[in-house]
């Protein structure tokens, strides 16, 4: 149940540096096609295999969220320092990121079922969607997405796990590395896990 939550968690952080169009339908609409990706993937995990997971994500990925945002958020006042080739760099790190994680910890089915519920609006415009995991076994996980609107198409910024948001995690985790060990240091390090989750990926 942990690593389930680790990895829905995680997928706020698979950013592309070449935005797709918009996610079509409402903010419920939006988030259904992500736990349907998920579950399609769960359902066929061996069959897929790693790469066939990954690839069947991809499209739900870079269509459901809204990279540059997120990856802006997440750098908070370091971003106005990177360059453009600096930003695409790491964007494209966070995305392989997410993608793997998605293909390790989403490999097996065990009765899963995604429940999304209501949906309010933020006083900003934005809009809540509250959904919820119910594991084969296990108790359920409470999970907010907040979808940011444009021009009528909804996508996420942010996704948060029993009251918990990613993007205030990954914030103070990529913003520490970053003033640590600079850009290139940050790079190494997501690169690292990377290498890692993918030796790990059945």
């Amino acid at each position: 149940m942990r690593l389930l939550r680790i990895a829905l968690l995680s997928l706020v952080s698979g950013l592309f540096f070449t935005p797709p169009a918009f996610a079509a339908g409402t903010p419920a609409d939006v988030v259904n096609a992500v736990h349907a990706a998920l579950l399609n993937n769960m359902k066929h995990a061996k069959e897929y295999g790693c790469d066939g997971r990954v690839k069947h994500l991809q499209p739900v990925v870079d269509a459901s969220f809204d990279v540059p945002l997120i990856a802006q958020t997440v750098m908070r006042r370091h971003w106005g320092e990177l360059s453009e080739a600096q930003r695409n760099q790491l964007i494209a790190a966070f995305r392989e990121t997410t993608l793997v994680t998605y293909a390790s910890q989403f490999n097996s089915f065990g009765g899963e079922e995604f429940t999304t519920q209501d949906t309010d609006a933020l006083p900003n415009g934005d809009q809540l969607v509250h959904a919820r995991l119910k594991p084969g076994s296990g108790d359920t996980v409470a999970f907010d997405y907040i979808l940011r609107g444009k021009d009528g198409n909804y996508r996420i910024i942010n996704v948060v796990a029993d009251g918990v948001s990613d993007l205030a995690l990954r914030s103070t985790q990529y913003s520490r590395l970053f003033e640590q060990k600079g850009f290139d240091g940050l790079m190494a390090w997501l690169t690292d896990q990377n290498k890692k989750m993918r030796a790990n990926c059945d």
